[in-house]
């Protein structure tokens, strides 16, 4: 599947535009304020805000920070599917894969479903989020811990590889902890929890 990157200077960064750094062993080009779509076959399936970029072109990357803002897109119709911030993330150019780093939050108003962990990779090609480190998933019906996740970006279809623990709610408040610890047991007893939307009733 093909993509690629549309990067966009802001109009208010200055003066001299992108500018051209002479210096071998540092980004050949800085921005500020830029934006980068992440687009597939025409389709802009995301689109990231920083407060500054540096552009390395020997080791083909990206480098942001001060802080960023992903807008994830889904399919067919480009609604928005989930918003994430973090402190910085590196793009590499070659995969479009986006690796983002420092208190990253992702959440979806669409699943009111939020994840938040240390680093988080987005996969361009296989469009998915994922991540190798601690993470924490809120859901009106749960609260999920564990090491190693793998969602759309939707928040919808969830995997999360090693449980470390499990609060089920009800009504947005946490039930006994007795009533937790047995759940728990039984919910993911190979270490390993998927989530998915409930099928609906059948219609009458």
């Amino acid at each position: 599947m093909g993509g690629a990157l549309l990067f966009c200077a802001c109009e208010r960064e200055s003066s001299a535009g992108l500018i051209k750094l002479e210096s071998s062993d540092s980004a050949n080009h800085y921005s500020i304020r830029p934006t980068v779509q992440f687009i597939d076959s025409s389709f802009m399936r995301a689109k990231l805000t920083a407060a500054w970029a540096r552009m390395y072109d020997r080791a083909r990357r990206k480098n942001l920070g001060g802080g960023l803002n992903v807008e994830f897109y889904s399919r067919p119709h480009g609604l928005l599917a989930s918003v994430l911030t973090a402190d910085s993330a590196v793009i590499e150019d070659d995969t479009k894969n986006m690796t983002a780093r420092g208190n990253v939050v992702v959440t979806s108003k669409r699943t009111l479903t939020t994840v938040k962990t240390s680093v988080l990779v987005w996969d361009h090609a296989k469009g998915v989020l994922r991540s190798d480190a601690f993470v924490e998933i809120s859901s009106p019906t749960e609260i999920l811990q564990g090491y190693g996740f793998e969602s759309d970006p939707n928040l919808q279809h969830y995997t999360i590889y090693k449980v470390t623990g499990q609060t089920l709610l009800v009504g947005g408040v946490p039930l006994t902890s007795a009533t937790t610890s047995v759940s728990t047991a039984t919910v993911a007893p190979p270490n390993t929890t998927t989530k998915s939307p409930s099928p609906s009733p059948p219609q009458r």
